[in-house]
């Protein structure tokens, strides 16, 4: 994956469409490609599971989930001006587990 052509084309499209203001096309292309290594060995994963063992795929899952989610917050919020929610209600937006 190309993260530059991505970020370009990004900000191009979002341009065409009319969205915000140059800092934040820019804001929203790094958002979505800032983590396109995760989504590779991720994508890998997910073609060939039985490829990593048990702490292997334990640490995939951690450094996705870390990584990720909250750059799709930021660019969604970016975008649309919808924050995220909680709507399984598992107490994913807040730092206690209570």
């Amino acid at each position: 994956m190309d993260a530059a052509s991505i970020s370009h084309a990004i900000e191009g499209a979002l341009e065409a469409e009319g969205y915000a203001t140059p800092e934040i096309r820019h804001d929203i292309a790094f958002h979505m490609t800032d983590w396109l290594a995760d989504l590779e060995r991720w994508y890998a994963y997910c073609q060939s599971p039985e490829s990593l063992d048990a702490d292997a795929t334990a640490s995939l899952l951690t450094d996705f989930l870390v990584h990720v989610p909250n750059h799709l917050a930021a660019a969604s919020k970016l975008m649309t001006g919808i924050p995220v929610t909680d709507v399984f209600q598992v107490g994913a937006t807040t730092e206690s587990d209570g």
